[in-house]
């Protein structure tokens, strides 16, 4: 089989390097999804082939191109990666983050992110091509497909390029979308040099743990894509599952022997604990039993989590776990290590900044800074912060001020700079006069043995008072009263955190990131 010339070399950005390293062992398994492996040559011809189909259709510096293609497909990189050499910049139409349940986004919403973008044209595979065509003929946006990779004949040459755009780090990479949970959905725009920002980071942490090859199940077209970027970037593998399944998940981990990190919501992780467990193996076996002593790093994130669901979970997997606090507008804010999850002070805490973020408590009325200890809003300024909202300059202008990034969540730092959230400034309960955060009160029933997942949410009445409601899933082996949940609640808060209503849920319903989904459990509540 013979490959291109590097012609991509002068792009000089994270795609060159990656298809460089590709290019150097153009037979090895780099990808695995839907029970095929593709090499690193089968990954070039895609871009290859993807970067002329898009240049023939007038895709140039500056163009956004949004991808539709199938749930954590290889097309979902190699679209990039050919869009990104181009000059331009991606958006995924799948779904959006966290928020939505759907499998796929309404028409009408694919349609609204087309137009608020300036899409020139949409890249789709062959199982988005008829809502491809359907959003064609709805907004006269062209299509623009290829052969899916799974489609090439082995062995099948790429053909010659020209001369690719040169890298410019400042200019638009990637517009996200966030759910809409807090209003109407907003575009992040990030710029290459903060996608690379992350990437970068990403790579430090692979490289401290020896990790490698990844198994992912969350949305490519989300948080972990830098993450993945930079696996293959550390010559690791890529193993691609649609959505999260933990006896699938433990099966691939198990069989494939090399995979050494994954990203998972923190639901994820305890239906992971959960499935182990059942095997009916003392925890201190467990993990070795299932074949898993291979995962370095389980990094986690997106709710809060019960405390003694993750000391159980350190004690099976040990310090392996890795806990984020991130934000579409900035990334990668803070990290628990693995170690620290040993530290039962740290529970309570997202830990310390990530690298190059800096991390700060004002005061939200005379933004004064804060000293150790005191609650206020939580603010960032990363090299990962996204440049603004699409379309949006003056909500952008609320939350970025002077280079810094108000993230409207509310906590404290301690001493030793660990940051512990109390929740949103827009998330407040207010009852009687007193302000109730809810991941407060979630974190006390969390405490509550039995108790697996809790959301705690404000119900408006008519009359424009609001209410505490709570949904609980508790251990089915436990029994867990209510009656009790109320009682300690009253002596560790005060009675006025008593939520008026607290339903009980064989399972908590959840959103597609793995969180409680808060919006569906108020809509059921009034």
């Amino acid at each position: 089989m013979s490959l291109p010339e590097q012609w991509w070399s002068t792009h000089r950005s994270y795609v060159s390097e990656i298809l460089s390293l590709l290019a150097a062992a153009p037979e090895r398994k780099v990808a695995h999804w839907r029970d095929k492996a593709f090499s690193g040559g089968d990954l070039i011809r895609s871009v290859t082939e993807a970067f002329l189909a898009l240049r023939d259709r007038g895709v140039g510096k500056g163009d956004v191109v949004a991808v539709l293609a199938a749930p954590n497909s290889p097309e979902m990189l190699t679209a990039r990666y050919a869009t990104h050499l181009l000059g331009g910049a991606v958006c995924y139409l799948r779904t959006t983050n966290p928020g939505t349940r759907a499998t796929v986004l309404p028409l009408d919403h694919q349609i609204q992110i087309l137009r608020e973008t300036g899409t020139v044209t949409v890249f789709a595979d062959a199982e988005g091509a008829e809502r491809a065509a359907e959003l064609a003929d709805a907004s006269g946006i062209p299509v623009t497909r290829v052969r899916d990779v799974q489609d090439r004949p082995d062995g099948a040459d790429a053909p010659d390029v020209p001369q690719v755009e040169a890298w410019e780090p400042d200019a638009l990479a990637f517009i996200g979308y966030t759910s809409g949970s807090t209003g109407r959905p907003k575009g992040i725009r990030l710029s290459g040099r903060a996608w690379e920002a992350t990437l970068q980071a990403w790579m430090g942490l692979g490289r401290q743990a020896d990790c490698a090859s990844i198994l992912v199940s969350t949305p490519l077209s989300h948080g972990v894509a830098p993450m993945v970027d930079g696996c293959l970037a550390l010559g690791g593998a890529l193993y691609l599952h649609e959505t999260f399944d933990a006896e699938k998940f433990a099966q691939a981990v198990a069989a494939e022997k090399d995979i050494s990190w994954t990203f998972m919501a923190t639901n994820h992780v305890f239906q992971l604990l959960d499935h182990l467990l059942e095997q009916g193996v003392p925890e201190s076996d467990a993990v070795a039993a299932a074949g898993m002593t291979s995962l370095k790093r389980i990094v986690y994130g997106g709710s809060p989590a019960a405390p003694a669901r993750i000391a159980q979970a350190f004690r099976l997997f040990g310090p392996v776990l890795w806990q984020g606090y991130a934000a579409s507008e900035a990334g990668r804010i803070t990290t628990l290590t693995p170690p620290e999850h040993g530290d039962p002070e740290l529970a309570g805490t997202v830990g310390r900044p990530f690298p190059e973020v800096e991390v700060v408590v004002c005061n939200s009325e005379s933004g004064e800074q804060l000293p150790a200890g005191e609650i206020g809003e939580v603010r960032v300024r990363s090299p990962q912060m996204m440049d603004a909202y699409n379309g949006l300059p003056e909500l952008t202008a609320q939350v970025i001020r002077d280079g810094w990034y108000f993230t409207g969540d509310i906590g404290f730092v301690d001493e030793r700079g660990y940051l512990t959230l109390l929740g949103r400034v827009a998330h407040v309960i207010k009852v009687g006069g007193v302000k109730v955060h809810p991941i407060v009160l979630e974190a006390e029933i969390l405490s509550h043995p039995g108790v697996r997942h809790a959301a705690v949410y404000g119900v408006r009445d008519e009359d424009g008072s609001d209410h505490i409601h709570a949904a609980i899933e508790c251990d089915p082996a436990e029994n867990v009263d209510v009656a009790d949940i109320r009682t300690r609640i009253t002596e560790a808060l005060s009675p006025i955190h008593v939520p008026e209503k607290i339903a009980v849920f064989d399972a908590l319903p959840m959103n597609s990131n793995g969180k409680p989904d808060k919006a569906l459990l108020r809509a059921q509540s009034v």
